[in-house]
């Protein structure tokens, strides 16, 4: 199994050239709308490592959908990379369509440059202002702040009435391999499709030093009933991560490898 450790493992570190990252920070000091699409292009034709692109014709042409991806993550390469090859793709393959309105955590915790730690608050500022430039939704990650959460999912869904929306289901709990999402990522997931919209299953990994990004078929949850909120959750859960898992090598598959395996294993 590749690991964040295992010295086998890329190194490659993609950077943002200088001129997006000051259109950036003025952009987001004066709250000024950009594309994350164009400037995902930006970054990436700044890095010269080979990407490999698959599976994307099964991006709807039309209508909404729901980017459920892998919380690919190692130093150099993080999954806001990954989600910015995923954008860079559809706004290549369907130009003029809407762009995909991802969700993201609104702080990190236990960050510091060196010694010195980074107060939650500033992050949650600054993510705050990263949704507002982009048209993001920033989901609150204290349990407590129950009205935040609330207006966080109600601008997803306003969003998933003319716009596809991203999130990635295991939050920032994964590395490299996958791992079980928090508990309520499948209710979310099922509240988000009920309106018909499909989930639309991403895998991203890489391959030696070459960053893979494999789209699958979308699907829609099934709408067998549940005898509690947690069994929906829990097989929502699954159903969206075995999908996801699918779509990747099986060293990757980690906490899901037995159920994908009873799925059937990779898709082709």
């Amino acid at each position: 199994m590749t690991s964040m450790s295992d010295p086998r493992a890329s190194t490659t570190t993609y950077d943002a050239p200088r001129r997006a990252i000051a259109g950036f920070a003025l952009d987001t000091l004066v709250g000024r709308s950009r594309s994350f699409a164009r400037d995902a292009r930006q970054v990436l034709d700044a890095n010269p490592h080979p990407r490999r692109i698959e599976g994307i014709e099964h991006v709807p042409a039309d209508g909404v959908f729901i980017v459920v991806m892998n919380h690919y993550n190692r130093p150099g390469l993080r999954p806001y990379h990954c989600a910015m090859a995923i954008s860079a793709a559809i706004a290549e393959r369907h130009p003029g369509s809407p762009e995909i309105r991802w969700a993201f955590t609104s702080e990190y915790r236990d960050r510091g440059i060196g010694p010195i730690p980074i107060p939650p608050a500033l992050f949650r500022w600054v993510f705050a202002r990263m949704a507002r430039v982009y048209d993001f939704v920033a989901l609150p990650r204290r349990e407590t702040l129950v009205m935040s959460h609330a207006v966080a999912l109600h601008r997803l869904v306003r969003h998933l009435e003319s716009a596809p929306v991203g999130l990635t289901p295991e939050g920032l709990l994964a590395a490299d391999t996958l791992v079980e999402p928090p508990d309520g990522a499948g209710r979310l997931l099922a509240l988000l499709a009920r309106n018909g919209a499909p989930l639309l299953p991403v895998a991203a990994w890489e391959d030696g030093t070459t960053l893979v990004v494999r789209f699958g078929e979308p699907f829609r949850p099934s709408e067998r009933q549940e005898r509690t909120p947690a069994d929906l959750d829990r097989r929502v859960r699954d159903d969206v991560m075995v999908a996801i898992g699918r779509l990747l090598p099986r060293r990757y598959w980690g906490a899901y490898h037995d159920r994908i395996v009873r799925s059937g294993g990779v898709q082709g």
